[in-house]
C-alpha cells in the first residue's frame, strides 16, 4: 500500500506550522491523524474539545470535510461545527488516494457573529465564558491569506510526489498478492481478475506490482509460471500438456512458445537437460 516517508514529511509539516502560524496536519487515507505540529491546535479548539460531545462533533466535521474533498478530488473549504474555517486537500499518487493535508482552526472576521451565536447555545456556562474570552484573543485571517495558504498546501502536495515522499510499503496486501498469484498459477490470472480479487484499480495494481515485483503484474505472472513449469519438468514425469495446464496454459503450443521465449529451449529440451 502507498504511504508516506514520515520523517521527511513530518519535518515539512512542522516547517509550515512554524512559518505560517497556521495549523497544518496530515491524515492517512483512512482518516487517521498521522502528524500534527506540537501545540499547533489553537487554544479555542483545545477548549472546545474539553467537552466530549463537542470533541466528537469536531471529529465528525473533519471526517465530513475529508469525504467531501475526496468526492470532488480537490481542495474543499468548509466551516467546522463551531464556525471556524477549515480546508482539506486530498493527496493522490496517480489515481490512488494516499491521505489528506488539512489547514484550519481559522477565524474569518465575517464569521465571528455566527460563532458567537454557537457559543451562546452551549449548555455549559463556564465553557461559554472561556470560549468567548478566547474568541476575542484569536487572530483574524483575511481571505487573501487563506487563499495563499491553500496555494502553499497545493505546492506541498506536488513536492511530496516530486521528492518521492510517497512510497509503497511492504504490507499484508503485497504479501497477499504474492501468495494469491503463487496459489493460483493454474487459474485465470489477469489484471481484471486481480483487480476484482483485491478491489484495486488497474493503476493501483500497476503501482503495487512495480513496487513489490519490480515489473508489471502480467510479466511477473508469466515469470512465475515459467519457473513453476521448469520445476515440474525437472521433478515430475507429467506430460507437457499437463505441465502447461498446471501453470495456467490450456493451449500447449502457446505454452511451448512462451516457455521457449523465456528460456531459449522448448519444454521437452529443458526436461532432458
Amino acid at each position: 500500500m502507498l504511504g508516506f516517508r514520515m520523517e521527511e514529511i513530518s519535518a515539512l509539516i512542522n516547517d509550515i506550522n512554524i512559518v505560517t502560524k497556521i495549523n497544518c496536519v496530515l491524515y492517512d487515507k483512512d482518516f487517521r491523524l498521522l502528524h500534527n505540529y506540537k501545540d499547533s491546535m489553537c487554544r479555542f479548539c483545545s477548549l472546545v474539545r474539553t467537552d466530549p460531545a463537542l470533541a466528537e462533533a469536531c471529529r465528525a466535521s473533519d471526517l465530513q470535510g475529508m469525504r467531501c474533498a475526496l468526492e470532488q478530488k480537490g481542495t474543499y473549504r468548509y466551516q467546522c461545527h463551531m464556525g471556524l474555517t477549515e480546508t482539506v486537500t486530498p493527496i493522490f499518487y496517480e489515481d490512488v488516494l494516499v491521505g489528506f493535508m488539512m489547514i484550519g482552526q481559522l477565524l474569518c472576521e465575517r464569521d465571528e457573529e455566527a460563532i458567537r451565536a454557537r457559543i451562546a447555545a452551549l449548555p455549559d456556562g463556564a465553557l461559554r465564558q472561556v470560549l468567548l474570552r478566547e474568541l476575542v484573543r484569536m487572530r483574524r485571517t483575511e481571505e487573501a491569506e487563506l487563499s495563499a495558504m491553500n496555494n502553499v498546501v497545493q505546492m506541498c502536495v506536488s513536492y511530496l510526489r516530486m521528492q518521492k515522499l510517497i512510497q509503497f510499503k511492504e504490507t499484508p496486501l503485497s504479501v497477499l498478492l504474492k501468495e494469491y498469484i503463487e496459489a493460483n498459477l493454474a487459474e485465470e490470472l489477469n489484471v481484471k481478475a486481480l483487480c476484482r480479487q483485491f478491489n484495486l484499480s488497474k493503476s493501483s495494481l500497476y503501482l503495487l506490482s512495480n513496487e513489490v515485483f519490480g515489473k508489471g503484474v502480467t510479466d511477473y505472472i508469466r515469470e512465475r509460471r515459467v519457473q513453476r513449469a521448469k520445476e515440474l519438468l525437472s521433478e515430475t514425469a507429467l506430460p507437457i500438456s499437463a505441465v502447461a495446464e498446471q501453470v495456467g496454459y490450456t493451449d500447449t503450443n502457446y505454452f511451448t512458445k512462451v516457455f521457449k521465449k523465456a528460456t531459449g529451449k522448448t519444454p521437452s529440451a529443458w526436461r532432458h537437460l
